[in-house]
């Protein structure tokens, strides 16, 4: 391969990955940094290299994140009498060497949910699109294997129900084990899963009883006849802490050593709004977590659009004539509750102004790799309320057609010394 050759695909590859890079906690002031975004693409470019067989995926880049940012607080708010030791251990020019051995270790124990069959990455870091994998993902096998040899013996009801509603583990495990539960739970919570998870090895021999743990906590939830609901569980957990996951991991592993950890009281709390038989389901008021959770907040991936529209097909089918049934039983309303029954109403009626009949939600986005359609999950036909209505066709007149050019990656600026092109998503123009 020529040197040219190897040069461009360098490039290409580190472009590949600041695409990703830019949008890490789009919140958090540090990571909107140059400098901070360089040091991130040269750590997960050296590391893509050093491993060609996996190179670098969508994903990376959330588990380098959490640790670059922790050793960054180490530093800036160390105390001032540090011994000189603990001096030498934090200085400032070997936060890129620490984050990156640290990332390495890490990816020790993932880096086989990263892996994609018999597929090898090209130089440039993409996947080639017309090769099909004849041996199963890692990840996949993984998963099969937690289902059939830990969640049914402990639990055979779940996993039976999650199998009825088209609901298959690697549906929402893959993103569990390929962040590490990096958007599970608050991130101010993840240092400490991580320390658990870290205390057994750099191969993470018992990440399997964290995720029957996670399962077995949301067990009342995820035992709801809707899939909606499930689906909206597992994939934004609300009522999860990792106190109690950790403490109910440990007692799985070992239950004569370990008491099974007491139900907390908010887990309770939502238990029994949800298993109420005599009254219709209330609305209940869902924790909204901030956007410190998830680390690509800022940019929808597949996945995530696939998640939003099942919850606005469900918003759609349920929240109209619910809204309806509670504007019948309070024909007069209280001073006090008629204004918010007013903007439900509101809701209702905007979520009815789309003419869809159906959503076709693909509920497999994240477990396509590698496989077959026919082994793709199964999908999910929403209903959605439609409003029948003929509409006429506007006479608009033909608008000149525009030029469609690909979207450039410009440098930030020429006097900046950098060898990475600078993607600023409030920067980026066209053509």
């Amino acid at each position: 391969q020529s040197v040219w050759k190897q040069h461009f695909c360098d490039n290409e590859l580190k472009t590949l990955i600041l695409q990703d890079v830019v949008r890490t906690f789009p919140e958090e002031l540090y990571f909107r940094e140059k400098d901070v975004q360089d040091l991130m693409v040269r750590i997960l470019f050296f590391w893509a290299r050093s491993h060609a067989n996996v190179g670098y995926r969508q994903g990376m880049h959330e588990i380098l994140a959490p640790v670059l940012f922790e050793l960054y607080l180490d530093r800036k708010f160390a105390p001032d009498g540090l011994g000189d030791k603990l001096k030498y251990i934090l200085k400032e020019d070997c936060l890129e060497h620490d984050s990156y051995m640290i990332f390495s270790a890490i990816m020790k124990g993932i880096e086989r949910f990263y892996t994609t069959g018999d597929i090898v990455p090209t130089s440039c870091g993409r996947l080639p699109t017309a090769k099909m994998s004849h041996n199963p993902n890692e990840v996949i096998r993984y998963l099969d294997k937690v289902r059939e040899e830990f969640l049914v013996p402990l639990d055979l009801e779940l996993a039976v129900h999650l199998v009825d509603c088209n609901i298959s583990m690697e549906l929402f495990g893959i993103r569990w084990l390929r962040l590490l539960f990096g958007r599970e739970f608050p991130r101010s919570e993840i240092p400490n899963l991580w320390g658990f998870l870290f205390a057994d090895g750099p191969m993470f021999p018992n990440l399997h009883y964290v995720i029957v743990a996670m399962l077995i906590s949301m067990r009342n939830t995820l035992l709801d006849p809707d899939p909606g609901v499930i689906l909206s569980a597992l994939m934004r957990p609300v009522c999860l802490c990792v106190g109690y996951v950790c403490a109910l991991a440990l007692h799985l592993r070992a239950p004569l050593e370990f008491p099974r950890p007491p139900l907390r009281q908010e887990v309770l709390n939502h238990t029994n709004a949800e298993t109420a038989e005599t009254e219709p389901r209330p609305w209940r008021e869902v924790e909204v977590r901030a956007g410190s959770e998830s680390g690509s907040e800022g940019v929808a991936e597949g996945a995530d659009v696939a998640r939003e529209l099942a919850a606005l097909a469900l918003l759609r089918a349920q929240l109209p004539p619910a809204a309806a049934a509670l504007a019948q039983a309070l024909p007069r309303p209280p001073p006090h509750v008629q204004q918010p029954l007013q903007q439900i109403l509101q809701l209702a009626a905007l979520l009815q102004c789309r003419n869809h009949a159906l959503i076709d939600v693909e509920t497999a986005l994240e477990a396509a790799e590698g496989q077959t359609t026919e082994k793709v999950g199964r999908r999910q036909l929403v209903p959605v309320a439609m409003i029948h209505k003929q509409q006429q066709k506007p006479n608009i007149k033909p608008l000149n057609k525009v030029k469609e050019v690909p979207l450039k990656v410009f440098h930030q600026g020429e006097s900046v010394a950098s060898d990475l092109p600078f993607m600023d998503p409030l920067r980026l123009r066209t053509e």
